[in-house]
């Protein structure tokens, strides 16, 4: 798979993005909803765990990529709710995967 190393460095950045929006939330006195921080974290994790699958081409990938499109399309909205620059650069981080993978994603429907 030629696409493969694309795939991957944009779920690598989306799940870095996430997790680096998680880490300075918990260390800011700024009280953000829960839902926020549950988007961010499920995208990590679908994220990353897109980005394993793709790396070993697990059976039913394109079902794996259209939850990681699902997800990072909302943590994308949830973040662009924000008016602060490490949300702009995860909302951003998120469309681009969620771009990338919407082709190996669309294969599954």
């Amino acid at each position: 798979m030629k696409e493969a190393g694309i795939y991957t460095q944009a779920c690598m950045e989306a799940w870095l993005n996430c997790e680096n929006l998680l880490i300075t939330l918990t260390k800011k006195d700024i009280s953000f909803s829960g839902r926020t921080r549950q988007v961010l974290d499920e995208c990590a994790h679908i994220c990353l765990g897109t980005m394993h699958a793709i790396k070993h081409q697990i059976k039913n990938i394109n079902q794996v990529a259209l939850l990681c499109v699902g997800i990072c399309e909302e943590c994308a909205e949830v973040c662009e709710r924000y008016n602060e620059a490490l949300f702009s650069s995860c909302a951003s981080a998120c469309r681009n995967c969620s771009t990338a993978i919407s082709g190996l994603a669309s294969a599954a429907v």
